[in-house]
């Protein structure tokens, strides 16, 4: 069944496809919520990841690297004159010669007072600076001038050692692990301030602050980190009317989390809804481990359900079903600062559901299913993910490909019937656009792709406050389909601590 000229019909129309956390994040970091029903790699799933706050550690940037303890050497009075034939730059791992020729070349070939070779090297000591290699320095060496080679040695600037301040129960190793990402030889304040950038976001903390002194020797720093731990404990409650009519199309909810489990930076998380009529039961489980420096993640989650019709006339038929789905996820991403991220996730889902009419005959009601309503699907997806933010918004893309797979008793058909083993694409593509401090532009498309028969669980949904705004949720489901939408978002309201709590979407 193909869904291109229903959507169609109806593109002007806006949906919610991000939470309302993922969404501001985008543009007011200093919000970034913590991830809730850990379920970012599910196939139901459309949320797209945040804009940092491009932080300005300033004590950073106002390091001067001459405070070193170490003096520098004396060389010969300032009233001599020396004649330079060339002067050799040593010690550097990130310039070439020919870098350096604009600033020595017009210093060869003359008498130059020991002043001026310290001109020399400030200039190139700025050169490094400019760079962002703020600890490096460059210095005329003690030496015996011979056929008038001059050597200005550079000592590239590396950090001795990270000091950590204010963690409770966090392990400090987390900390260090992900600033050491940014303190390569040379050091260069601009990738090591992404490192903090990302940190100062990082759910676990309410707030990051570093300062660089210098240490024991010349071109080393020590790097001094204070951190304060947010709260391990999160909670919230909803209302909405995200579920289909025919099991109660609105539902109240409960999350509960807790963040730092080990003090390795896990997280578990529970959620619960249910329908105001009763018909429907929604269990969601999760727990999520990082396992590396550039948040690599591992993810387990287990999600139980259950349905009952209550709608008129159909209630008096007693149909039901239960689902159940059990999936492992590993995500990591591959490039990793406040301006973009790129990542790819694998992971291997489990769903089994099993439908029932006056109660506890098993029996299908669509095409798939076993003769007892048993549908039992096993998915490989392999995902890639790319978030590119700008000062006026952010891109976010996303590819998943799902390869359904017969090993654990999957469902098995004869083709053309839909089963367990198919393939499918799914293609998102979204644009944050900030309009002003209080309005967004959110512009939103997906394409999903199959060229095999889907059973219900794996088919491609419009309809409802996640898909598409003013049509009952679930109204199209079929094998291929597409939609697009544009939201606008005006925040007309903010608590103390500058989140949106009140907002109109006009369209």
């Amino acid at each position: 069944m193909s869904l291109f000229q229903s959507v169609f019909e109806i593109t002007t129309l806006g949906y919610l496809s991000l939470s309302e956390p993922s969404i501001y994040s985008s543009l007011y970091p200093s919000n970034f919520q913590p991830l809730r029903t850990a379920n970012i790699w599910s196939s139901d799933s459309r949320e797209m990841d945040v804009k940092p706050q491009l932080y300005k550690f300033s004590s950073l940037a106002q390091y001067d690297p001459s405070e070193s303890i170490e003096p520098e050497p004396e060389l010969e009075p300032e009233t001599i004159k020396i004649f330079v034939r060339q002067i050799e730059v040593t010690g550097s791992t990130v310039f070439n010669a020919e870098d350096f020729d604009p600033i020595v070349k017009s210093f060869e070939g003359r008498e130059l007072t020991i002043e001026e070779l310290r001109e020399v090297a400030d200039e190139i000591t700025q050169l490094y600076i400019n760079r962002g290699y703020i600890t490096s320095i460059a210095r005329p060496v003690s030496q015996t001038i011979e056929n008038g080679v001059i050597e200005i040695r550079i000592t590239e600037g590396r950090l001795s050692n990270i000091e950590i301040e204010g963690t409770r129960r966090l392990n400090s190793s987390y900390i260090r692990s992900r600033i050491e990402l940014g303190a390569d030889v040379p050091l260069n304040v601009q990738k090591l301030e992404d490192q903090l950038r990302l940190l100062r976001i990082n759910p676990l903390f309410n707030n990051v602050e570093a300062s660089l002194r210098p240490g024991g020797e010349v071109g080393e720093s020590i790097l001094i980190v204070r951190v304060e731990e947010a709260r391990r404990f999160y909670g919230g409650i909803n209302i909405d009317n995200y579920s289909p009519p025919s099991v109660g199309g609105e539902r109240t909810g409960i999350s509960l989390g807790f963040q730092n489990v080990t003090g390795l930076g896990d997280e578990v998380s529970g959620s619960y809804s249910r329908s105001t009529t009763g018909g429907t039961d929604v269990y969601d489980f999760a727990y999520r481990v990082p396992i590396n420096a550039k948040d690599g993640t591992i993810l387990l989650r287990v999600s139980p359900n259950r349905n009952r019709v209550t709608q008129d006339p159909f209630e008096e038929l007693d149909i039901r079903g239960t689902q159940a789905r059990y999936e492992l996820a590993y995500r990591q991403p591959i490039i990793r600062n406040p301006r973009e991220e790129l990542a790819f996730s694998l992971s291997f889902a489990i769903q089994n559901g099993q439908t029932f009419v006056f109660e506890d005959v098993p029996r299908p009601f669509v095409i798939g299913p076993d003769e007892d309503g048993n549908s039992r699907t096993r998915v490989i997806k392999l995902g890639q993910d790319y978030l590119k933010r700008d000062s006026e918004g952010s891109w976010s893309l996303r590819s998943q490909f799902n390869f359904g797979i017969d090993v654990f008793e999957a469902t098995v058909n004869d083709s053309p019937i839909p089963d367990s083993r198919f393939f499918s694409w799914l293609g998102q593509v979204q644009r944050v656009q900030l309009v002003d401090q209080n309005n967004l532009i959110i512009v939103r498309g997906d394409l999903q792709l199959s060229a095999d028969s889907l059973l219900p669980a794996e088919q491609f949904v419009i309809g409802g406050g996640k898909s598409v705004r003013g049509y009952r949720q679930n109204l199209r489901t079929g094998d291929n389909g597409f939609r697009f939408s544009i939201e606008d978002r005006i925040t007309v309201k903010r608590n103390s601590a500058g989140d949106p709590i009140m907002q109109i979407s006009p369209f």
